[in-house]
């Protein structure tokens, strides 16, 4: 039985130790989930914590995550910056963090120019190629975690890969590399 699986169970019997496991697990990616779609620490850290908060009330109704603990956690914090976003009435920025490194320069004057270019296209995207883009590449998660998350096949989550990263290709203007 995988780690996930036994705090799964664990928690479904009120495990509070458990509990406090899956939050020490869980809480800087959910985090890093919900702040790569809102770029706004400050709710990325209020609606992380009300991920868990919903988890506790799921298990006080006697309705806690069945089948995925991961996917049920990643279902709520989209559902939640979802909701979010809506309430702010603006879009999201999804791709803000792509520089790893610290970039030169000229690097950062390149995106300082092509950032806003990147988030127009990505908001042209669906909310399910969104989605995609955000968990495979600002989360990293593999295609059966994404497709896990998402609820979909794995060839589903390909498919809203490959038609984001075309779109993606289609919409941004080409690139002089110096």
């Amino acid at each position: 039985m995988s780690n996930e699986a036994t705090l799964l169970e664990r928690i479904q019997r009120h495990d509070q130790v458990a509990l406090a496991e899956v939050y020490d697990l869980y809480f800087d990616q959910i985090y890093r989930y919900i702040y790569f779609r809102l770029h706004e620490p400050e709710a990325a850290a209020d609606l992380a914590a009300e991920v868990f908060l919903a988890l506790v009330t799921a298990l006080k109704s006697d309705k806690p995550p069945r089948t995925s603990l991961t996917g049920w956690l990643y279902t709520v914090a989209r559902n939640l910056a979802a909701d979010h976003i809506k309430h702010k009435s603006r879009t999201v920025p999804l791709l803000d963090e792509i520089i790893a490194d610290e970039p030169s320069l000229s690097e950062q004057t390149q995106w300082v120019h092509l950032m806003p270019l990147l988030t127009n296209a990505l908001h042209q995207l669906t909310d399910d190629q969104q989605q995609v883009i955000a968990l495979r590449f600002g989360q990293g998660l593999s295609l059966v975690e994404t497709a896990e998350v998402l609820n979909k096949s794995i060839g589903a989550v390909k498919a809203l890969q490959h038609r984001a990263v075309a779109m993606l290709a289609r919409l941004m203007p080409e690139v002089e590399h110096e």
